[in-house]
């Protein structure tokens, strides 16, 4: 029985590494401007780019040059786009695997690869047409219909802003939480810190989609706050206390 349970933590335990171990990524190839770019690291296990690429192809790798200890991640369906809704990947130490292909040059190519569940997700993105604040912390509440409109940027529509109170109001569901939504209502756009109630003064980092996690506040007061829908940032500041 014990040694049953030591090999099912050593089993744990190698699925927890394979799905944190790596510590950068990089992307070569054609369509990759310069030639060689790093992801963003936004989590543990989410690597993140967002910019232009060229028509061509491009692999994802685990050194910013090949050597004997690079790895590729590389898909597992032959001609996979960059563009898709989460196609799954392999490793790989043969640096002429599979690529992933870029069909069209644009200037807005956003796509994340996720080792936990090894997929690459990735699309053009278009600007959001809209964008809403809602919540227990708003004077609108959580009702649909309700939620406050941003400022989208005249120069960059990728660009939001919105200035006003946020507050604890007891009585309303989740007081002190709020949210960002594409639409005055739930669905079925929307963004997400990648923590439960993350404190909007103490991370920049947002998601699109995903788990319904939610912002909160450590004081009332009246906020200014900047969201780039693109590159997926939040930056708020209190600019009056309450």
């Amino acid at each position: 029985m014990k040694r049953l349970y030591l090999l099912a933590v050593m089993v744990l335990s190698g699925l927890v590494l394979s799905a944190a171990e790596y510590k950068e990524l990089w992307i070569v190839g054609t369509a990759v401007p310069g030639g060689v770019q790093k992801l963003e690291k936004v989590s543990s296990v989410d690597f993140k780019y967002a910019g232009s690429l060229n028509e061509g192809e491009l692999r994802v790798m685990t050194t910013k040059k090949v050597g004997k200890n690079t790895r590729f991640l590389v898909p597992l369906l032959p001609d996979a786009n960059i563009v898709n809704h989460g196609l799954e990947w392999q490793e790989s130490t043969d640096a002429g695997s599979a690529a992933w292909q870029v069909v069209v040059a644009e200037d807005r190519y956003r796509f994340h690869v996720y080792t936990d569940r090894k997929k690459l997700q990735g699309e053009i993105f278009q600007p959001w047409g809209e964008l809403f604040i809602g919540g227990g912390a708003t004077a609108s509440g959580w009702k649909e219909g309700k939620m406050q409109l941003m400022r989208q940027d005249i120069n960059n529509p990728c660009i939001w802003t919105w200035e006003g109170e946020l507050k604890r109001h007891e009585g309303v569901e989740e007081p002190a939480s709020f949210k960002f939504q594409g639409q005055d209502r739930w669905y079925p756009k929307a963004l997400h810190p990648y923590a439960p109630d993350t404190d909007i003064l103490k991370d920049t980092r947002l998601r699109t989609g995903g788990t319904d996690t939610k912002w909160t506040l450590s004081s009332d007061g009246i906020y200014r706050i900047t969201i780039d829908v693109f590159n997926e940032t939040v930056k708020a500041e209190k600019i009056k206390a309450q």
